[in-house]
Parts: C-alpha cells; structure tokens; sequence
C-alpha cells in the first residue's frame, strides 16, 4: 500500500497542468522533472470499457469533438488531438490509456487516480493489478459507498474518501463535528486511508479533528502558496495543485 513519505506532499493536478495540457504525458513528465510527490490523473471510460485518462464528460472544448467519452472507442479518442487547445507547442498530444500512464510512472512516481464514474472502478484496479503498482497508486474521487467497493474489490489498495455533496453542506452550513461524525460513520465500512476535500471547504477544526481519528486531510485545489502554508500548519498532509513548482517553493 501507498504511504505518505512527507507532509504535506505536493500532487500535481491533472499532471502539470498549470504548464501544460493537463491529463497528458507531457504533463506528467513535466511534473515528474518538476519532483512532485504524487500526479492527479483522472480516469474515465471508453465505448469499447477502456480506461482512457480525460477529465470531462463531454470531449469539449479540450477537442473539437462535441461528443462524449464512452461515445467514442479508444482508437476514435486517440485520433483526437487534446494539446492544441494549449497552443501549438503541444500540437499532436494524444489522451493516454490507463496502460500507458501506468506502464510510464510505475517506479517513477505514485500516482492518485480519480475515478469520474463507478463503472471504472474494476477496469482501473485491474490495471493496476496488471502493473504491480498496489503500492504506487490511491484511487480518489469515491464517495464511501464507491470507496467500500474499491476495499472490497482490492484490499490491498488505498482509497480516499471524497467530503462531497451533503458532507460539504454540514461543513458549510453546520458545523465541522458534525461532517466529522458522519465521515467516521463512513469511514467504519469504507476503510480510506484519509478524506479527500476541497480546500475551500477544509475548516481548521475539521483537519485537525479527522487527523486526530486517524483520517488524514488530503486537500485540492490549492493555487495560492499563502493557503499552501496555512494548510500544511493546519495539519493537511496533502495539497493538490495545478501549479506544484509555486506550492513547493513556498512549503
């Protein structure tokens, strides 16, 4: 299993995104020469069930093609070019497979794969099984009930628990011991290795509490270095970001 060797550890989001077209090899390999601890990537699927690595549902405007992922096979997605859109420096950039990011990183850098439908969810952990990268990888973007199947599915692989939907509403509107309450409800039968949560809506007493019951704050999307260090002090052990070089420098 995945362990979090310094903290906070810094993720390039969408591999580095900030710099070039995010979900792409180049992205990944820029934050890689970058030395990030972790790369964000996320995982949809094809027409044909393959793990592709592409963010939104529909393909645009990151191509020209006004449809959606799973309408499209693997080889139509791959004939579409996702680098243009950042200029003609990335020209000729194709949407990788699950395979190929997992057959570049493994021994490289660990990777935090978030899965954007349920459906994913076993194609995903098999490629992972098939790379031998059980330690290499933790799947995000789960609620408790997806990150309980992932536990099930794989015990050996670390799943974080996404603070979304009704959770970020007690946060909100409530109160922090209450969104701890029921995340450690979750938690029982989930099993994460932590919470994954938007940085807007990490309350100071929340990271502190959850990592006091052994649920380690991981926290996205995080851009301005001052909330960078505010974070890290609060006790977040992870912070996501599109640009990674301006975090780093400021932890």
């Amino acid at each position: 299993m995945y362990r979090v060797a310094r903290k906070p550890q810094v993720i390039a989001h969408r591999g580095y995104s900030g710099a070039y077209p995010e979900n792409t090899i180049c992205a990944i390999n820029g934050a890689i020469n970058l030395g990030v601890d972790m790369v964000e990537l996320d995982v949809r699927l094809s027409r044909d069930h393959v793990p592709v690595i592409f963010h939104n549902t529909s393909l645009m405007p990151i191509t020209s093609c006004p449809l959606r992922v799973d309408q499209l096979t693997v080889a139509e997605l791959k004939a579409l070019d996702v680098g243009i859109w950042r200029g003609e420096t990335f020209r000729g950039e194709r949407m990788p497979t699950l395979d190929e990011v997992l057959a570049l990183t493994r021994g490289r850098i660990p990777l935090n794969l978030d899965i954007k439908t349920p459906a994913a969810i076993v194609p995903i952990i098999a490629g992972v099984q098939a790379h031998q990268m059980l330690d290499e990888v933790v799947l995000s973007g789960c609620t408790w009930a997806h990150a309980r199947r992932v536990r099930q599915v794989e015990p050996g692989l670390h799943v974080l628990m996404n603070v979304d939907g009704y959770l970020r509403t007690l946060l909100r509107i409530l109160s922090a011991r209450m969104a701890l309450l029921l995340s450690q409800l979750q938690a029982r039968t989930a099993q994460p290795m932590g919470l994954n949560i938007s940085h807007h809506f990490a309350a100071e007493r929340f990271i502190r509490d959850a990592a006091a019951c052994n649920l380690p704050i991981w926290t996205w999307t995080v851009d301005e270095p001052q909330r960078a260090r505010q974070l890290a002090q609060l006790g977040a052990v992870s912070i996501t970001s599109n640009w990674p070089d301006r975090i780093m420098l400021a932890l």
